[in-house]
């Protein structure tokens, strides 16, 4: 069951398709201009990232391309007094505007951002080097060279892929999907890394699928969440440790979840959201079915509860001490911790679900566009939970999700 699903996972040859068309197009307006070639399939092209390491799941929404280019390009840009690695980027990304006139382009410190509607293309103008790996402009701070080495990373994975008879993959599939669901930042790289040195390390061979679920989230708990980086695999590249290892603890919680059902598809639906829509309320909606998610931020919602003549509360407060909410309450829902850039412009969405057998007829489930706050009131006696989307350029980068308990006769 559990490989069948990660199998599932993975991107669709007319997703594929549809992404390489786009990058072909590119590579050849690109051709044109530094080697006089068109109306061709690049070869100046190299998919990398996770995409290139086939650790990608469906709908992903980044795709990594370095561009290789001849080395005269790198001796001109060199000889500039300054910042010749900004007027690099800035030139590739005018070419690549003349082929998508109507698309946002920006030139982003090492990287040439194209935004589509449905995902993003980060092209990475470079250098071959002698030994196969690439140098690559970096604008940040005056200005420098920088060398990054995706093809040992990518023969790595081909590796494990190969030695692990698809299962390294499928792993890597489940660990996005696990990330993307439960709505907290993963680096690709460091997934594709550190399952990687799981299949190195750990026994998995005629493991259960329960038993395998286990063994991978009780690695991870082990992991250091003090760590300042992890090395890559293949390329031995640091990984650094922005977020203070959340993975860790919510790996652990993941753990705790397995062990305290022991039933895979039940584990399966928690983690991964495995036939979530086979329990679907009469008017929900799943985020998903709206737009492609991948998360790269992290935010918490909290909600201040409160009625006249009553100290206000905090629900986190509630949760913290198990007590339940009384009835005839207002409840004020807002995020409370975002690890999303200020400036972002952020489209927020909001969903309510109530649950439980008092919920037949009243499950609501909608989802429906916000701010960054919403105002409900506590005249549904029973669990119900609060979920808040960010949603940027089409695409859900974070997602955080409480439980509301409310009990009329037991509240508080």
């Amino acid at each position: 069951m559990l490989r069948e699903y990660a199998e599932s996972l993975e991107i669709p040859k007319n997703e594929s398709d549809y992404w390489m068309s786009r990058i072909d197009n590119i590579g050849n307006k690109l051709d044109k201009f530094y080697y006089d070639t068109e109306d061709q399939k690049t070869n100046h092209v190299l998919i990398v990232g996770s995409v290139g390491r086939s650790t990608a799941i469906t709908k992903t929404s980044d795709y990594d391309v370095l561009y290789i280019l001849p080395l005269e390009v790198y001796v001109k840009f060199n000889n500039y007094e300054s910042n010749g690695q900004s007027s690099l980027l800035q030139e590739v990304k005018n070419i690549v505007k003349e082929t998508y006139s109507s698309t946002k382009i920006h030139a982003d410190g090492q990287v040439v951002v194209i935004e589509f509607t449905d995902g993003t293309i980060e092209l990475v103008p470079c250098f071959q080097q002698s030994d196969g790996n690439f140098k690559y402009p970096d604008s940040n701070d005056g200005g420098r060279w920088r060398i990054t080495k995706p093809i040992l990373e990518i023969n790595a994975a081909k590796e494990a892929q190969t030695n692990s008879k698809g299962l390294y993959n499928f792993l890597c599939f489940l660990l996005r999907k696990w990330k993307n669901h439960t709505g907290f930042p993963f680096k690709g790289l460091l997934i594709d890394t550190l399952v990687f040195n799981f299949l190195q390390d750990q026994e998995h061979t005629d493991l259960s699928d329960i038993d395998l679920l286990k063994s991978l989230y009780g690695y991870l708990e082990c992991e250091d969440k003090e760590t300042t980086y992890w090395h890559a695999l293949g390329s031995n590249q640091q990984i650094h440790n922005d977020d203070s290892g959340i993975f860790i603890r919510k790996a652990s919680k993941a753990l705790k979840l397995i062990n305290d059902t022991d039933d895979i598809e039940s584990a399966m639906s928690s983690l991964f959201g495995y036939k979530e829509s086979g329990n679907r309320a009469p008017n929900e909606k799943f985020i998903n079915e709206m737009f492609p998610v991948d998360i790269k931020y992290y935010i918490s919602i909290d909600c201040k509860v409160s009625q006249n003549g009553f100290r206000n509360k905090l629900l986190s407060e509630y949760l913290k001490n198990n007590w339940k909410i009384k009835n005839n309450k207002t409840l004020i829902f807002y995020v409370s911790k975002s690890s999303i850039p200020y400036d972002l412009p952020i489209k927020y969405y909001w969903k309510v679900r109530n649950v439980g057998p008092q919920a037949k007829g009243r499950e609501r489930g909608e989802i429906f566009r916000g701010k960054t706050t919403i105002t409900e009131h506590s005249n549904f006696n029973g669990p119900h939970y609060v979920e808040c989307f960010a949603v940027y350029n089409d695409i859900v980068v974070a997602r955080g999700k409480i439980n509301v308990p409310i009990d009329i006769e037991w509240g508080v």
